[in-house]
């Protein structure tokens, strides 16, 4: 599956654009739109999930329950609606709910042992990247990251820069005016920096 890095935030929504005829034919469950949303979406969607829940089995099951979802609710979508933000809202709200369930207390609990790994790697000055890594290296230590950001933060960053989205329709997603949504991503984006340091500046601050 797709794991997309920061670093991919130019012409991201292109690959999701389907066309008019495919838009509307999707509410009536026709199978070669189907067929075309699927290929455009899925790998999004799971990189997506995957990155907020950071385990492959729940990543798994939760987006095929975040696609049953979207199966159940086409016939109600609005071909003139922007399609990409109404299926991040779906597959968020899955999320969310996920993170209030006791499977989350309890996978949060096994994964307790990784985390602190993590952040010791993360905390330690001579780990730190600098301009002298590169691309790939700087990569997984922005995954790293952008993984140990509290949850809300967490949402902001992927719907904003690896999904591309504008504050306004995260602040849709959320249930957040768009300063909040701002805010929260601004003060991601410190918490990052201050994780990352120098290096992560100019791959981000632009998103």
């Amino acid at each position: 599956m797709q794991d997309p890095s920061l670093e991919e935030t130019e012409d991201q929504g292109a690959a999701l654009e389907l066309s008019t005829e495919v838009l509307q034919a999707l509410p009536q469950l026709d199978p070669e739109a189907l067929a075309q949303f699927f290929d455009a979406y899925f790998d999004r969607v799971y990189g997506y999930v995957r990155r907020l829940v950071r385990d492959e089995h729940l990543t798994e099951d939760l987006t095929q329950d975040i696609f049953l979802h979207i199966h159940r609710a086409l016939p109600s979508y609005d071909p003139a609606r922007d399609l990409r933000p109404w299926v991040f809202t779906i597959a968020t709200n899955k999320v969310r709910d996920f993170w209030r369930s006791r499977r989350h207390r309890d996978s949060q609990r096994e994964k307790s042992v990784e985390k602190e790994a993590v952040a010791e790697t993360l905390s330690a000055g001579s780990e730190r990247p600098d301009s002298r890594m590169d691309g790939q290296e700087l990569s997984v230590q922005v995954r790293s990251a952008v993984d140990e950001l509290p949850e809300g933060m967490r949402v902001t960053v992927m719907l904003r820069a690896y999904e591309g989205l504008s504050f306004e329709a995260i602040g849709a997603i959320l249930d957040r005016n768009e300063v909040a949504v701002r805010k929260r991503y601004s003060r991601a984006l410190e918490t990052l920096r201050g994780s990352l340091g120098s290096a992560y500046r100019s791959r981000v601050e632009g998103s």
